[in-house]
């Protein structure tokens, strides 16, 4: 049966976001901002202390490839979560190749372990996304020099297939940095295109306050403003 989406009638999606930073940048406090009920999937080992004594805060550590299985599996009954967040996704990444490689006696990676370890991660991340809650997905930050040693670019430390594909089904990426001053801020444009961002709503800035809810209100409250 063919069924006709009305874009009058879609008000408050929610939205998927990749948000990526270097080791204590804040992502995992970033997250904690996001709509609650949020449940937190840990890879990092550090969400119990961050969200310690919260409220509307569920965490679920993950350690291995085998424990986030049998969670995708519970969670396909879970209804009740705003906010759906895997902090570490990039270490993750990491861990489950060792565990490819490990099962197949090798040291490095060929084109036959990296489809392995491809085919999986996009099959979490498709297990992760639904029409009624808010994702979101951290990942370490990973600098590209040129041989004079200048920066040429910023993006997230995930395999390049990986990133390409989570970059085509979310709707904000966003890089999380520390100005000279202390001062945190959320990028999602690029003033000088050296950091891979996206921001599919088109109404966010390379230097939005690390405020999910925030973000999320603004891109909404604009969205309402169009539609009228």
């Amino acid at each position: 049966m063919v069924q006709i989406i009305k874009a009058k009638d879609i008000k408050e999606r929610p939205l998927r976001l990749l948000i990526y930073g270097e080791a204590g940048a804040g992502k995992t406090t970033l997250i904690g901002t996001a709509p609650k009920p949020l449940l937190v999937i840990d890879f990092e080992a550090g969400a119990d202390i961050i969200f310690a004594g919260q409220e509307g805060v569920d965490i679920l550590p993950v350690y291995e490839r085998k424990d986030l299985k049998e969670a995708l599996l519970w969670f396909r009954t879970q209804k009740q979560y705003k906010t759906i967040a895997f902090d570490g996704f990039s270490i993750y990444a990491q861990q489950v190749l060792r565990e490819i490689l490990d099962s197949r006696n090798k040291e490095t990676a060929t084109f036959y372990e990296w489809n392995l370890l491809i085919s999986h991660l996009k099959e979490v991340v498709l297990g992760l996304i639904k029409p009624t809650s808010c994702t979101i997905f951290t990942s370490l930050l990973r600098k590209t020099k040129d041989a004079q040693g200048n920066l040429v670019s910023m993006h997230p430390d995930l395999p390049h297939t990986v990133r390409e594909y989570i970059k085509a089904v979310v709707d904000l990426v966003g890089i999380i940095y520390v100005n000279k001053t202390g001062e945190r801020y959320v990028g999602f444009t690029s003033p000088k295109g050296v950091a891979e961002v996206k921001d599919r709503s088109g109404k966010l800035t390379d230097k939005e306050e690390p405020n999910i809810t925030k973000i999320l209100m603004k891109v909404y409250s604009h969205e309402r403003k169009e539609g009228k």
